[in-house]
């Protein structure tokens, strides 16, 4: 597939200069920027949301974090969450499943993008596929997020346990041993 039409479109558009990584077919930003040789802190991963109104907003957020919904709607004043696969599907027609373009405004929605992904000199979107990221110069990347809000949006980094798992594993694995 490469790059999603409606994307490609946006770029060329704005005449923003990418080019194309292509990696090993994946199902996670986290498994693209490790099959790609890519810091996770330059790879966007793009999660689409939803509020009460079903108002869409994608959040961005470096692909080795989880992001926090929590922050997300106590920073807009509203409750969001997660949107399902259809609305996924209808908004990004041109895209594989779950390969969501980390620029929104090529797709019509709002944006949100944490403020740890500004000051990389290069960012990664997923180009609408499973197998393919694009590259984008910060200075590119920048003027397309024209009304984008920035700020703190991750939670947990992905594969680090939680403090409290280890708590009461050693507790009972260990107690009355001796």
């Amino acid at each position: 597939m490469g790059i999603a039409i409606t994307l490609a479109s946006f770029l060329n558009h704005n005449k923003v200069e990418y080019s194309i990584v292509k990696h090993r077919k994946t199902l996670s930003s986290l498994d693209s920027s490790a099959s790609a040789h890519i810091p996770s802190a330059q790879v966007i991963k793009a999660v689409l949301l939803v509020n009460g109104e079903g108002d869409y907003m994608l959040a961005g957020i470096g692909s080795g974090h989880r992001l926090s919904v929590l922050k997300v709607s106590e920073l807009m004043g509203e409750v969001y969450q997660l949107a399902d696969e259809q609305d996924l599907q209808v908004l990004f027609h041109d895209c594989a499943k779950g390969a969501i373009p980390g620029l929104a405004e090529a797709y019509g929605i709002k944006m949100m993008l944490d403020k740890r992904l500004i000051d990389e000199d290069m960012v990664y979107i997923e180009a609408g596929d499973h197998c393919h990221l694009i590259k984008i110069r910060h200075l590119q990347y920048t003027p397309l997020l024209s009304g984008t809000l920035l700020a703190d949006l991750i939670g947990e980094p992905i594969g680090t346990p939680k403090f409290g798992d280890y708590d009461n594993c050693y507790d009972k694995t260990y107690e009355n041993s001796f």
